[in-house]
């Protein structure tokens, strides 16, 4: 059976495509049990015409057909959906990722949309390539969300895989790694460089009322040994020298992280390191930033989101914000260049707390923040909280997480305070600090035109135009 893999486009691209990781261990599982006439696009990267696109489907003519999305872009997987029926009518059509597993209900409401794989989805898509080849029926599959006989079905969730080492290595060879260094990566500083990003562990344990639940509230990891085969394949084979951490919280077991950190800097003097988000910056210390500097981390984003030590509280991030401020610093002093995500818009949030995380953030020895407004996505807490018009849906989510337009606003502040908020806070870190701007470009991993345009853009749409 042949099975074709399609990463769903944003609805508003700001020329952020990212290596589709969740496709590649789907396909590795898959070619692990047997099917290896698979075939992905990347509709973000591939830019094809309606035309042409189609006729890449119906020349592949795929059994299976699976889809992966997050909210920002179901327009796109619903439209895809809807061509796969009309190019290979035969094909069965699943969904999966963020969108499908909080949004279950809006996919299988579309006909074209057979299945959606919910959480993990590695098990449960061998099981679904099975079951339709085979004609098997798909109540017994956990983990799935289906229709039959014109009626929505939720099996039972699938539990989690606890050994990750169990899983194969994403099929690499499924995608043009070079093609992705053309885009902006999640670590911009990346911009122009060959990368891949890796993933060595899954799910967070805590619990953050605004985050997702793909993988779970309890942290999974793949042994030290398993990454630093990984990266020492991806550096042999594919001749990958950067790369970009994409884990939700790399340093929670601090020795399993240091392990891995001395293994780097022992076996591999020449990559360099970008942690996209997964630092946690208040259980950092100077020595675990030294560890960090020595394997090579040129690049990390801490997230804070709120200066109000109220909301960190009501949002459950508690982080211990003197803490913070203390392993940041340890990160800037090993001339790690540093990123801050923040968010505005919590519900019940007020003007005051606005200001006092403007202050903390201006406070802070970092280089560059991305300023986010809260969106309370369903299958979150804070989404099960709002009212249905307070949360994202495929039609009102047509913007990035950091745009001052179009945002659904789940907060009791007017959007346009948000926004005037968000840019104080902008000007002031940036434009009011001349040491910072000189920090930023001492630090930069890469000085080309690319990345001194794009940073020049990035200030540009904070402080000036805003996007």
């Amino acid at each position: 059976m042949k099975i074709l893999l399609i990463k769903a486009a944003y609805t508003r691209n700001y020329g952020q495509v990212v290596p589709p990781l969740g496709l590649l261990y789907i396909s590795a599982a898959l070619r692990r049990a047997g099917y290896n006439d698979i075939k992905l696009l990347h509709l973000d990267l591939a830019r094809l015409p309606q035309a042409r696109l189609q006729e890449e489907i119906a020349a592949f003519g795929p059994g299976l057909v699976g889809i992966s999305a997050i909210t920002a872009e179901a327009l796109s997987m619903h439209s895809t959906a809807a061509l796969v029926k009309k190019c290979a009518p035969g094909a069965f059509v699943a969904v999966g990722g963020p969108h499908p597993t909080g949004y279950p209900g809006d996919c299988l409401e579309d006909l074209n949309i057979d299945a959606a794989v919910l959480n993990e989805g590695e098990a449960t898509v061998v099981e679904l390539a099975r079951a339709v080849e085979s004609g098997s029926p798909l109540d017994g599959i956990a983990g799935l969300a289906w229709r039959s006989a014109g009626r929505q079905v939720l099996n039972p969730p699938r539990p989690f895989e606890e050994d990750l080492d169990r899983l194969p290595m994403p099929d690499w060879d499924l995608i043009d790694i070079p093609a992705y260094k053309d885009f902006i990566p999640h670590s911009p500083l990346l911009y122009s460089q060959p990368y891949m990003s890796v993933l060595t562990s899954r799910g967070c344990p805590y619990r953050c009322v605004y985050c997702h639940n793909i993988f779970g509230k309890k942290f999974r990891a793949h042994s030290p040994g398993r990454v630093l085969a990984e990266i020492g394949l991806l550096r042999e084979k594919y001749k990958i020298r950067n790369f970009e951490f994409a884990d939700d919280i790399f340093n929670l077991d601090r020795g399993r992280a240091a392990e891995i950190l001395r293994g780097l800097a022992g076996k591999f003097k020449d990559i360099k390191l970008f942690f996209c988000n997964g630092l946690r910056a208040d259980l950092l210390d100077r020595e675990l930033a030294r560890l960090l500097a020595a394997a090579g981390t040129k690049y990390a984003s801490i997230a804070v989101e709120t200066g109000s030590a109220r909301l960190q509280e009501q949002v459950k991030k508690n982080l211990d914000l003197a803490r913070l401020r203390a392993g940041a610093a340890a990160l800037t002093d090993e001339r790690i260049f540093v990123n801050g995500f923040f968010m505005m818009g919590f519900p019940g949030e007020t003007a005051a707390e606005l200001r006092a995380t403007r202050r903390f953030l201006w406070s802070l020895p970092i280089h560059t923040c991305m300023i986010s407004f809260c969106l309370a996505y369903a299958g979150t807490e804070l989404g099960d909280s709002v009212p249905g018009d307070k949360r994202p849906s495929p039609g009102s989510d047509t913007g990035s997480y950091s745009s001052a337009r179009d945002f659904v606003n789940c907060s009791d502040l007017p959007a346009g305070a948000l926004v005037r908020a968000k840019w104080a806070a902008n000007v002031g870190f940036y434009l009011l600090s001349p040491s910072r701007i000189y920090r930023i470009f001492r630090d930069l991993p890469f000085r080309n035109a690319r990345v001194l345009a794009l940073l020049f853009k990035k200030l540009l749409t904070r402080t000036v135009f805003l996007k």
